[in-house]
């Protein structure tokens, strides 16, 4: 048995390995991509709102893009899947709790692409026609299709930090006369919070990523709304635009190398979420 178990430990470390290296392949690979274009502009590249107009690029309207249609998101997800990630917890029998855990581990598996056709068919018309605009495809349109994609990976993991939760104080709290929904609100949430802020900081990492669902609705304007806190109007993400123009510039020149530093800020700023993330369901586990 020990034999067979350090067996285990040793094929596990080794894959953890050959992921770090190629984490720190891929890091250094878009690090010396990028070296160019942050030469010729240093700090400006990301301060910039104008891209590719007589050889400048500027990413400040992509970075816009992304950290708005990300907020958008966490808005609009986190209070349904707070509500609904309680109601799962303490209100179901664990007959239907395993039911429904089983339906959203199988939508937060359902490929960007399906999400992104259902965007372009639906939730794009339905946001044109209700706030009567002339095009459908803006921030508010991604938003909303990020907030219905990480519903699953967001609910599943908040439900799971509150069934973490010590039954002792569920049980001490009914005790005392507290209602159900009192215990829930007051008692069992202010303990998941930490593995609630790491499914959240999740979520945010799976929907700073996407590509393709986001690149089919959010439009193709590289440019900063005015007013910037227009979420009717169409914009660029991070990786809607390196979908929509790697493919005409791989290999050189400077436009490939402006678009390596853009997968570069969103590699950072995804890892470093995700490494948020993570701690926070580590420090939930240990508490």
């Amino acid at each position: 048995m020990k034999n067979e178990s350090h067996g285990v430990m040793l094929v596990f470390a080794g894959l953890n390995l050959i992921f770090l290296c190629c984490a720190g392949g891929l890091f250094f690979f878009l690090i010396f991509e990028s070296y160019p274009i942050l030469k010729l502009h240093g700090f400006d590249f990301w301060l910039g709102q104008d891209w590719w107009v007589g050889e400048t690029y500027g990413a400040l309207p992509m970075l816009y893009g992304s950290t708005l249609v990300t907020a958008l998101a966490c808005l609009l997800v986190l209070p349904l899947a707070l509500a609904v990630a309680i109601f799962i917890s303490e209100f179901l029998t664990s007959t239907s709790r395993r039911c429904v855990k089983a339906v959203l581990e199988l939508l937060a598996g359902v490929p960007g692409i399906v999400y992104g056709l259902l965007g372009v068919s639906f939730l794009s018309l339905w946001i044109k026609d209700i706030f009567g605009l002339l095009d459908g495809n803006t921030l508010a349109t991604a938003g909303c299709l990020l907030a219905i994609m990480i519903l699953p990976t967001v609910l599943t993991l908040s439900e799971d930090a509150m069934r973490a939760g010590p039954a002792e104080y569920r049980e001490i709290a009914l005790g005392l006369g507290l209602s159900k929904w009192q215990m829930a609100t007051g008692v069992v949430l202010p303990q998941a919070l930490p593995g609630i802020m790491g499914a959240v900081l999740l979520g945010i990492g799976r929907a700073m990523g996407e590509t393709i669902a986001v690149m089919l609705v959010v439009g193709s304007l590289d440019r900063i709304p005015d007013p910037w806190f227009n979420i009717f109007s169409s914009a660029q993400t991070i990786p809607s635009k390196l979908g929509r123009e790697a493919a005409e510039s791989i290999g050189e020149g400077t436009h490939w190398s402006a678009l390596m530093a853009l997968g570069l800020t969103l590699f950072i700023m995804v890892l470093l979420i995700n490494f948020l993330g993570n701690r926070f369901l580590k420090r939930r586990s240990i508490s």
